[in-house]
Order: structure tokens, then C-alpha cells, then sequence
């Protein structure tokens, strides 16, 4: 970060020099309705039957995932071909999306089979054989109406299982980069300009909703407020919660360099230091969701000032904290890499406004480091952003040697506006009562925050190809490590955790990836079998990663367990219909978490 970088590449997406109108953006966001409208008096029949078979042969056809790709099969080569014409055309965000299969519902003896065989491991005979009893009864009595519940509902919705899933450098110089990128990336987002994930072949929905989205806490549950394009960001710094924007009194979009002069002068502010409890306020959101639904209706949206600055924070593009620390990485200190990670997952319990869908925190040696609201998005969603900022930031802007962005910041001239738009800090009236539950909150994810335990490692030695040279899946090995791991750790199995892409359909997220299975024990109990051989282990170990990569692609096809039986159980809620299988399914712990 602190020496040039070369600027060689070109961005992924066009930048913006200016927001749009109202105007401009109702423009372009026709520009399919008029082409529709084109189309159904030029070439309707063509089009509707190229739409047809686009449909239902390339973005159904999914056979090519259990095929050995050397030796592939005349159906997925021609499907191959097709993939490859379209991938040529360069599609919009989400011009595919629409024509995304709907994600099947399963037959319910497959996905109760599927359960039974999953948890078979990890009972005796006689747990399972109650277990299984409590399956056969749920298949002949109550499973039949809320299968048929399920597949009437899923007539109405274009995803079954989401609409219920998501209800429930130097400091300055890397600061502005990230405004900036992140600011473009919104424009492109709304512009379709933004590479599509998988060339197209993958739902690209919830991208959009990383920005200028906040999760609203209800009485009984939450939802997404989106707020559109939004034209500043929220920053939080030294307890202050300020507004920067991004454009000025003209829409035009600040640069990188005025960015970064915003961010200098920010930082130094001799007044920005915040102590005490109203440094403290973006601690409620750290509450009890029920709790801050109270707070929050009491101590912003009754006050008059406070109401106006919620809608500020809650509207912002997203938000950046600006921390006071150095974070380091050490090889022979792994400690280092630990304590960072576990601040960028937590902050001080003060510097986080925890209901925003994005929040971006950036150290004083310019460490970076983010976390989603999992509501949102997943994982996929927050890589993709951070991958584009980083290509953008070292191979499309780059960064003035260290030194000079030293001399620039001793040499800011603060009497030189040349009509900038600095901070403005937001004001928050905080009566006494409302001082004492930000204290009770602060303290309470302190408490949090102190019994949470990190332990980050770099390991350098080897990577993904020597696996992949060994005959196993990066993923499996490593999943097979755990669970070994574990055993030696805990001297038993248990429930493992891994999330599997579900994204060839429709506006979905994920499936849960039962990591266990018979192959997985077996390979544990061969490591720990001195009358096993290392040749034997290997071949049991290659056979248990083909077992976990077969159960990855029975997800990614809609084959799962845990959605179809989570939507289940919300369809026997909300009849009243009682059913001791799934609340058994509902109830039981996840002791491991691997994704």
C-alpha cells in the first residue's frame, strides 16, 4: 500500500463522473421495457423461443455437475457450447436472473431420508431408532398437508425458502479508495453494469442490497429498508458519527483525491474525540432485537432531532470506522493476525452500527477489514465486492509512494475548501434515560465481545494445487481435517456445518452442507486404527472428499435437507400443526461451524 502500484488494467465497470437524475435513471432503468416493446413487434416468436431453450437447457441443465469433466457427455458439451456463445455477449447483472429455474420443492421421503441418513453417525441405535420413529409418523400424518402447504405456497413466490430465511494505506489515502470504489460500485449495481457472478448462470439478486440497506428491528421481526442511491456514507470515528459525502452540490462524484483530502481533514480534528456515553450510541444496536425495537421507537423516532439523524445513518451508502489502532501480521507471532481479525469481527463495542448491511473498518496503518449484515447476503455477495475493491484499488487507481501521502497530509492547507463538503458530525440529544441503556448495551457486548475467542493462522507452506494434485477437492481435505480435529479434541462426532451455494436458482442463497457422514467416520477411525496403513488411509480419505463433494452438488441442485424442513416447521407454526419430527430437526445444536 505505501509504494506506486502500476495502473495498467482497466476497471470492471465504468466510473461514474456524476449520480444520475431522476431523469437519467428512469432512462436506463426502462431500457429493457422499451426493448421489450421493440421486440413484440420485430422478432417476438424468435425471441420467445430462444428465451425458451435458454431456459430450460442452459440455465436447467445441471447433469454437467456429476460428470467427470475429461470425459464429458454429448448433452453437456453442446450445453458447453451454448454457455461459452453466451458468456461472449457480456450480460448485465442481472439480465439472467429472471430466467433462473425456480428452486424445486424435494419430495418429502427424500429430504426425511436424506435427514436420517445424516444423523446416523452421530446417534446410538437407540436414539435413532426413536428418531425414526418419530420420521415414519411425521410421513403418514402431518408431513402430507404441509408438503402440500409448502408446494401451494411456492406457486406464489419465485423462492420458497428466502422470503422466510431473510425475515428472520495510510489511514486517509485507503479510506477515500474505499469511499470511492464502493460509491462506483453502487452506480454500477444500479446501472447493471457490474460483472455478473458466473457469467450470468448465478442469482445476482441480493448483490445490490450491500448498499444503502438497513435491517429495521420490528416488534416480532425484523425486515430490509433499501433506500435506493444514496449520496454519502456513514463514518464512525473516535465515538463521532459523521456524514461524508460523495458527490457534490451538483451530483458530480468527488475523486479519489478530494476523497482523500475529506478523510485528512477528518482525522484531524482536534475536537473529534468523543468520550463517555454519547460516544457510546451505536451501541443499542448491538441489543436484543426486541429491545432496540423499544429503544428505538422511544429515543429516536419520538424525538424530533433524533428521528433525522436515524434517517441519516439508516439511508447511508454504507458505513466506515475509522479505527485508532495498528494492526500488524507476523509470521512467527500468529497472535497479531488473531487479535486483528477478532477487531474487524467486533470492533470496541461502540464503533459498529450494527444494523447497516455493510460495515467497512479501516486502521490507522490503513488494515482494512468488513462484515455483512447476514440477513443481507452471504459470504459470496461480501467477496465479490472486497475482490473487485481490491483489483481496483492496486492494478486501476494505485497509491502515491508513503511518503508522499505523509508530506501531503503534514501539508494540508485547512483554509483551502476549494468547495469541498467535509464531515458533518450528527447530532444526537441523549436524555438520561436513554444514556443509561446505552451503558447497559455497551456493557452487555462487552461482556460479548470478552468471551469471544479468535485464533487466526496464515499457513504458507501449501495450498489448493497440491491437494488437488493428492486426487481430493480443496474444500473436502480441509473439511476432513476438521472433522478429525474435532474427534482427537472432543473424542466423539457431531453436527458440522458448512454452507453450499444454491445460487443456480432463482433468488436463492444456501443450503446447509451436512459435513458428516459414514465416509467422514471412517476416515476418522482409520487415523486413529494403527493397523492401517498410509496407503489404505489415503484411499479412505480420497473416498470420503468424493462422498462430501457428491453431497455439495446434491445441494447445489435444490437437493438439501435443512431449507425444505425449516420451511416446514414454519408452515406447521403458522397452522398451529404440531409435529415432534420437526421440532426434533429444529432443536438440535450445531456444534461446528465451518464456513
Amino acid at each position: 500500500m505505501g509504494t506506486s502500484s502500476p495502473r495498467t488494467a482497466e476497471s470492471p465497470f465504468p466510473f461514474q463522473t456524476k449520480f444520475p437524475s431522476k431523469l437519467e435513471r428512469f432512462g436506463y432503468k426502462c431500457y429493457f421495457a422499451r426493448l421489450g416493446v421493440v421486440s413484440l413487434a420485430t422478432v417476438y416468436v424468435p425471441v420467445l423461443a430462444i428465451r425458451c431453450v435458454t431456459r430450460h437447457f442452459l440455465l436447467t441443465y445441471k447433469q454437467w455437475l456429476f460428470e467427470n469433466p475429461k470425459k464429458p457427455s454429448t448433452t453437456t458439451k453442446i450445453w458447453g457450447a451454448l454457455h461459452y456463445l453466451l458468456s461472449l455477449v457480456s450480460p448485465s447483472l442481472k439480465s439472467c436472473d429472471a430466467l433462473l429455474p425456480r428452486q424445486h420443492i424435494p419430495a418429502l421421503e427424500q429430504t426425511v431420508e436424506r435427514y436420517l441418513s445424516s444423523i446416523r453417525p452421530l446417534h446410538s441405535k437407540l436414539e435413532l431408532a426413536d428418531i425414526e420413529a418419530m420420521a415414519g409418523e411425521f410421513l403418514a400424518r402431518e408431513g402430507r398437508k404441509l408438503q402440500t402447504m409448502t408446494r401451494l405456497y411456492g406457486l406464489f413466490v419465485d423462492n420458497y425458502v428466502t422470503g422466510f430465511w431473510e425475515s428472520l494505506a495510510t489511514q486517509a489515502f485507503r479510506a477515500a479508495r474505499l469511499a470511492f470504489v464502493e460509491t462506483q460500485q453502487q452506480l454500477a449495481m444500479d446501472r447493471q453494469t457490474f460483472k455478473p457472478l458466473g457469467a450470468g448462470m448465478i442469482c445476482s439478486s441480493h448483490l445490490e442490497k450491500l448498499y444503502a440497506t438497513t435491517r429495521e428491528p420490528g416488534e416480532k421481526i425484523d425486515f430490509l429498508r433499501r433506500y435506493g442511491l444514496s449520496r454519502y456514507i456513514l463514518v464512525l470515528y473516535n465515538g463521532g458519527i459523521y456524514k461524508v459525502h460523495v458527490v457534490d452540490e451538483k451530483d458530480r462524484v468527488y475523486s479519489v483525491e478530494e476523497l482523500t483530502d475529506i478523510f485528512i481533514e477528518l482525522l484531524a480534528r482536534a475536537d473529534s474525540t468523543i468520550e463517555g456515553t454519547e460516544g457510546r450510541i451505536a451501541a443499542l444496536t448491538t441489543d436484543n432485537r426486541t429491545q432496540w425495537y423499544h429503544n428505538r421507537r422511544r429515543f429516536f423516532e419520538e424525538i424530533p432531532k433524533n428521528a433525522k439523524a436515524l434517517n441519516v445513518i439508516e439511508s447511508a451508502i454504507f458505513a466506515i470506522t475509522l479505527d485508532s489502532n495498528d494492526y500488524g501480521y507476523d509470521s512467527e507471532r500468529p497472535e497479531l493476525l488473531s487479535h486483528f481479525m477478532r477487531s474487524m469481527l467486533t470492533g470496541n463495542g461502540a464503533n459498529r452500527w450494527a444494523d447497516k448491511s455493510l460495515n467497512h473498518t479501516v486502521s490507522r496503518n490503513g488494515a482494512f477489514g468488513s462484515t455483512s449484515e447476514h440477513s443481507v447476503a452471504d459470504g459470496c455477495e461480501l467477496d465479490a465486492v472486497h475482490e473487485t475493491f481490491s483489483f481496483i484499488e492496486n492494478h486501476v487507481i494505485g497509491y502515491p509512494p508513503l511518503s508522499e501521502q505523509q508530506k501531503r497530509e503534514e501539508s494540508f492547507d485547512f483554509t483551502d475548501k476549494r468547495g469541498l463538503r467535509f464531515a458533518e458530525r450528527i447530532e444526537i440529544e441523549v436524555p438520561d434515560e436513554m444514556a443509561a441503556e446505552i451503558e447497559r448495551c455497551y456493557s452487555t457486548h462487552l461482556s460479548v465481545i470478552n468471551n469471544l475467542h479468535v485464533a487466526s493462522l496464515a499457513f504458507r507452506r501449501w495450498g489448493k494445487d497440491r491437494i488437488k494434485k493428492c486426487g481430493c477437492s480443496p474444500d473436502a481435505f480441509m473439511q476432513m481435517a476438521i472433522q478429525l480435529a474435532n474427534y482427537r479434541d472432543q473424542g466423539r462426532f457431531v453436527l458440522t456445518y458448512e454452507s453450499a451455494s444454491t445460487r443456480f436458482y432463482r433468488n436463492t442463497r444456501t443450503e446447509t452442507l451436512r459435513t458428516v457422514g459414514e465416509e467422514s467416520c471412517e476416515f476418522v477411525r482409520a487415523m486413529h486404527d494403527e493397523a492401517v496403513d498410509r496407503t489404505k488411509r489415503a484411499e479412505i480419505l480420497r473416498r470420503a472428499c468424493e462422498a462430501h463433494v457428491s453431497r455439495n452438488r446434491e445441494c447445489m441442485v435444490g437437493r438439501g435437507v435443512d431449507r425444505h424442513l425449516f420451511v416446514l416447521y414454519v408452515m406447521a407454526q403458522a397452522t398451529g400443526t404440531p409435529s415432534p419430527f420437526l421440532d426434533h430437526c429444529m432443536q438440535q445444536e450445531w456444534l461446528l461451524s465451518t464456513s
